[in-house]
C-alpha cells in the first residue's frame, strides 16, 4: 500500500488532518505525521530527521506521497530527501495537492490499493469538486484553456480521475448494452453497488465521455444511462478480475430486472424516459408519462397527473413540512463534528432498517443505500476539515447532490431528488431536533402540498387523509408508489392548485379524470358524487371477497393469515381477509426506541393484537436479531459473519435476561387471549427447542401460573431443522417454513447479493426439496405446517406448495385477496 505523509508546521493540524483521513478510510491508510519541533514554548516549526523517519515508518515497494505546508515545511522535506538511501529516496514523492483535502484523496485512494500514480492523481484533483461548486475552473478545464482545445476525446485520454490515471496493461473493462426498459435507475443502480462493494479493486463506470465511481449508487444514478446506450465497467486493483466477473453476471441477468427486460424485448423495445415501472404498481408500462395540458381540464376544475384512480370529496388541508433551520453555534471541532454526524446518520439508518421491514420496503432500502453512499461521506469531511459544522455541512452536501438528480436528462433521475431531500430532513431533524410542528387532522380531507417525501406518505393516516394533490411531484417517484399502494386517489403536477386552494374549501378530486375541481356546475357534481359511490362499491365488493374462505376446488379448506409488523398492521390485514396472524415481528417494539420496551409495554401490545383478532389465532415470533439486525438499546459485538452467528434463538439463550422478559409479556398475554401461540426463529437442534420449553417453564413459576397451553412452534430456515424435523415435530406444536432464510442456507448464498441473484431462488430443487421433506414430516407427525416467507405470497408459487402438503400460508396483507383467489380456483 502506498503511505502517506503529512508534514505541516503545526502538531494539531496535522493530526486533525489524519484523524479525518483516518476516520474515512477506516483505518485502512497507512499515514505518518512529521511536524512541529519539540519546543513547548515555540512548537511551530518543521524538522528533516522527523520528515525522514515519518517517510521510512510507511514506506514499502508501493513508495510514499508527501504531502506538505509551504515554507520551511517543503524545504525540511526536501533535505530529508537527501539524507535518505537513494534506492528509498527513489519512491517518494512530493505533491503540491493541498493538505487537507490533498490528504484525504490521497488516504482513500492508498487505503483501495491503488498505485502511486493514481494516488497521486486523485490528491491533485482534490479541489476540483469545491472548485466546481463554486463555478470555478477545474485542473481539467485548466488544461483544456490552456491547450486550447475542447474536451472531446475518450474519457480514458482526458479526465482527471482514478480511472484515467491507470496505468497501461493493468486495467480490466467490460462493455455492455444496457437493455433495461429504463436504464440504470435505482434499482439496478443499488444492485450494482451491491455486487461490487466488497470487491479491493477500483471499479469506475462510463457512459461515453461521463464516469461515475461504481461503488456510488448517487455517482451511478447521475450519470443518468438510459436503454440502448453502452456503459462500460473499468477495473484495476487485486480483485479487478472478480469485480468484473460479478458484473459481468449481474449484467447477464440485466442488473436483477431480466423479466422485465424479456417481456420488453417481446414488445416494442425500450420504454425511453417513461421513468420507474413496476408491476407492483398496478400501472400499463405503454401509457405514456405525459403532463395534461392545461387547457384539457374543463371549466372550474384543474388538470393534473394521474397517480392513483378514485373520486374524493371533502375539504382541503394544506401540508408543509420545512427543513429544521441550520443553528447559528460555534464550530466543536472536527472529532465532535463528525461525530455528531455520524450518530444522526445512524439513528436515521436505524429507522430505515424497520421501514425497510415493513409494506413497501425496497423505497426505504433504496434510501438507506443512498445514505450509505461513499462520495456523500467523503463530501462531508472535507467540509467539516474546514471548520463547517455538521448541520451546515450537511445541508450544503445534500443540497449539491439534490441539484444534480434535479438537472439530470431523465426524468425519472429527477424524481428521485425528492427522496435526497427526504433523507436530507430526516438527518437535519437527527441533528437539530426539530421535528417541525405536525399537521393535526380532525376531519377526512383531500391533502394538498407542493411535494410529498415517502416518509410523509408512509406516515399518512388513511382514515384521514381521502386524497392528495400535488403542485410538484412526479408519476414515478417513491411517494406516488407509496400512494398507489396505499389506494389513496392522488394527483401530481396540478399547476396553480396551492394558488387557488385554501384551508377548508371544499374541493373534488378525480384520480380517474386526473381533474381537480374546485366549483363544478350541480350536473358535474352529482355525475362525481355517483362515480365516488361506484369506485367505493367496486372496492367494498373486493373486501367482501377477501372475507370469504379459501376453499380448493376439491373442497380443501387452507387457512390464510396475515404477517404484521405491530399494531398499525391489524387494521389493513383484517380488511383484507386475514384469517389470523401467521407470523408478528417483534422486533419493532425493541428497534423503534433506544430503551428496550418494558415487560408491561410488551404485554399490552401482544394482549391488544390478539384481542383485534377474536378467536383467531396469532403467532408470535421470539425477538429475531442478531449480528445482521443489531439493537441500539442493546448492543452485541460485530460478527464476522453475522448470518452464521449470534441471532435469533441463539442470542435470546445467550441473553437469557432479555428473552425472560418477553416470555413473560406473551405468557401473561395468552393467559387471557388464548389465541396467541408462540414461534421460535433459528431453531436447529432438538436441545435448542427444551432450552425454551424449559424457560417457559421457569417463567410460568415466577407469575404464579400453571400449565398454560401455550402453543409452541418453531420455524424451519435452518438446513440442521430440515435434518432434524423427525425429532423436532415430536417436541413442538407446529412448523412454520421460513423461505427467505431458508433459501439462502440452503443454497449458501447471501439473499442481499444481487451478483448471485439466480441461487436466492425458492424454486431452486434443493429448496422445494427441503420443503416437501418438512411438509412430508409436519403430516406424518400430525402437526400444522404453514409458511411465512416471500414465497407464501407468491401466487406463481401457490399450486406447488398445495400440492406438497403445505396448509396454512401467512403474507403481507395486500397480498391475500388474490391469493385466496388463487387457492379457489386451485
Amino acid at each position: 500500500m502506498v503511505g502517506i505523509v503529512v508534514v505541516s508546521h503545526s502538531i494539531l493540524l496535522a493530526q486533525g488532518v489524519v484523524e479525518l483521513a483516518t476516520q474515512m478510510t477506516q483505518g485502512k491508510a497507512n499515514i505518518a505525521i512529521a511536524a512541529g519541533v519539540d519546543d513547548p514554548e515555540n512548537p511551530i516549526g518543521t524538522d528533516a530527521i522527523a520528515v525522514m523517519a515519518a517517510i521510512e515508518q510507511v514506506c514499502d515497494d508501493d513508495g510514499v506521497v508527501v504531502l506538505m505546508d509551504l515554507g520551511s515545511a517543503l524545504l525540511s522535506t526536501e533535505m530529508a530527501l537527501e539524507l535518505l538511501d537513494p534506492e528509498l529516496a527513489d519512491k517518494v514523492s512530493l505533491i503540491s495537492a493541498p493538505i487537507v483535502e490533498g490528504t484525504m484523496a490521497a488516504s482513500v485512494a492508498a487505503a483501495a490499493g491503488l498505485p502511486r500514480e493514481a494516488v497521486i492523481a486523485e490528491a491533485s484533483s482534490a479541489l476540483d469538486v469545491k472548485k466546481a461548486h463554486l463555478g470555478e475552473a477545474t485542473s481539467v478545464q485548466q488544461d483544456d484553456q490552456q491547450n486550447g482545445q475542447q474536451d472531446d476525446q475518450s474519457s480514458d485520454d482526458n479526465l482527471a480521475s482514478i480511472a484515467s490515471q491507470i496505468p497501461d496493461g493493468l486495467t480490466l473493462s467490460f462493455e455492455w448494452q444496457v437493455q433495461n426498459p429504463h436504464g440504470l435507475h435505482a434499482r439496478p443502480a443499488a444492485a450494482i453497488v451491491g455486487a461490487l462493494a466488497s470487491f479491493d479493486a477500483d471499479v469506475v463506470l462510463f457512459k461515453g465521455d461521463q464516469q461515475a465511481n461504481a461503488k456510488s449508487l448517487n455517482s451511478i444514478a447521475k450519470l443518468g444511462v438510459r436503454c440502448g446506450e453502452v456503459i462500460r465497467l473499468q477495473a484495476n486493483g487485486a480483485m479487478a478480475q472478480q469485480a468484473i466477473d460479478a458484473f459481468t453476471l449481474l449484467a447477464n441477468d440485466h442488473f436483477g430486472e431480466a423479466a422485465q427486460v424479456s417481456k420488453m424485448l417481446a414488445g416494442e423495445g425500450c420504454l425511453g424516459d417513461q421513468g420507474e415501472q413496476g408491476e407492483q404498481d398496478g400501472e400499463n408500462p405503454e401509457e405514456p408519462l405525459v403532463q395534461c395540458p392545461e387547457n384539457a381540464a374543463p371549466e372550474g376544475a384543474l388538470a393534473g397527473i394521474r397517480v392513483s384512480d378514485g373520486v374524493a370529496i371533502a375539504p382541503a388541508a394544506i401540508f408543509s413540512a420545512a427543513m429544521p433551520a441550520v443553528p447559528k453555534r460555534e464550530f466543536a471541532g472536527a472529532s465532535a463534528e463528525m461525530t455528531a454526524l455520524n450518530n444522526a446518520i445512524a439513528q436515521v439508518q436505524q429507522d430505515l432498517t424497520t421501514e425497510a421491514a415493513g409494506p413497501h420496503g425496497a423505497i426505504f432500502e433504496a434510501h438507506s443505500l443512498m445514505l450509505a453512499d461513499p462520495e456523500i461521506t467523503r463530501a462531508l469531511a472535507l467540509m467539516i476539515a474546514e471548520s463547517v459544522i455538521s448541520e451546515q455541512a450537511w445541508l450544503a452536501v445534500m443540497e449539491g447532490l439534490a441539484a444534480q438528480y434535479a438537472a439530470a436528462e431523465s426524468q425519472y433521475m429527477r424524481e428521485r431528488e425528492a427522496d435526497i431531500w427526504d433523507i436530507t430532513r430526516r438527518v437535519m431533524v437527527a441533528l437539530t431536533g426539530d421535528k417541525g410542528s405536525a399537521l393535526t387532522l380532525t376531519e377526512p380531507v383531500v391533502l394538498f402540498a407542493r411535494d410529498l417525501m415517502p416518509s410523509d406518505v408512509a406516515s399518512l393516516d388513511k382514515s384521514k387523509v381521502l386524497a392528495i394533490c400535488l403542485s410538484e411531484g412526479g408519476k414515478t417517484s417513491h411517494s406516488a408508489i407509496l400512494a398507489r399502494a396505499m389506494g389513496i386517489p392522488a394527483l401530481v403536477k396540478t399547476k396553480g392548485c396551492l394558488e387557488q386552494v385554501h384551508a377548508g374549501d371544499p374541493v373534488i378530486l378525480d384520480g380517474f379524470a386526473g381533474h381537480l375541481w374546485f366549483a363544478p356546475t350541480a350536473d358535474i357534481a352529482q355525475a362525481l358524487e355517483l362515480k365516488r359511490q361506484q369506485w367505493r362499491d367496486d372496492i367494498e365488493n373486493s373486501a367482501a371477497n377477501a372475507q370469504a374462505p379459501a376453499i380448493t376446488k376439491a373442497g380443501r379448506a387452507i387457512s390464510v393469515l396475515a404477517n404484521i409488523g405491530g399494531p398499525d398492521d391489524v387494521a389493513q390485514a383484517l380488511a383484507c381477509g386475514a384469517e389470523g396472524v401467521g407470523l408478528f415481528r417483534t422486533e419493532f417494539l425493541f428497534q423503534q426506541s433506544d430503551a428496550l420496551p418494558s415487560e408491561e409495554e410488551q404485554y399490552q401490545v401482544y394482549r391488544d393484537i390478539a384481542a383485534a383478532f377474536g378467536d383467531k389465532p396469532v403467532t408470535i415470533r421470539s425477538l429475531d436479531v442478531g449480528g445482521d439486525k443489531p439493537l441500539v438499546a442493546y448492543p452485541m459485538p460485530a460478527e464476522e459473519n453475522p448470518f452464521l452467528g449470534q441471532r435469533g434463538v441463539r442470542l435470546c439463550l445467550a441473553h437469557p435476561e432479555l428473552f425472560a422478559t418477553q416470555l413473560r409479556a406473551i405468557l401473561r398475554a395468552h393467559a387471557e387471549q388464548p389465541n396467541i401461540q408462540l414461534m421460535i426463529p433459528m431453531i436447529a437442534t432438538v436441545d435448542e427447542v427444551q432450552q425454551v420449553k424449559a424457560l417457559l417453564v421457569q417463567q410460568c413459576a415466577q407469575l404464579g401460573l400453571s400449565d398454560t397451553g401455550l402453543a409452541v412452534g418453531i420455524m424451519i430456515e435452518v438446513p440442521a431443522a430440515v435434518f432434524n424435523a423427525d425429532a423436532l415435530a415430536k417436541e413442538v406444536d407446529f412448523f412454520s417454513i421460513g423461505t427467505n432464510d431458508l433459501t439462502q442456507y440452503v443454497m449458501a448464498a447471501d439473499r442481499g447479493n444481487s451478483a448471485i441473484a439466480e441461487l436466492v431462488d425458492y424454486f431452486q430443487p434443493a429448496v422445494i426439496s427441503a420443503i416437501a421433506h418438512t411438509c412430508e414430516v409436519a403430516n406424518k407427525a400430525g402437526i400444522s405446517v404453514s409458511m411465512c416467507g416471500e414465497m407464501a405470497g407468491d401466487t406463481k408459487a401457490t399450486e406447488t406448495l398445495l400440492s406438497l402438503g403445505l396448509s396454512k400460508f401467512s403474507a403481507s396483507a395486500a397480498l391475500l385477496p388474490a391469493l385466496k383467489e388463487i387457492i379457489r380456483h386451485s
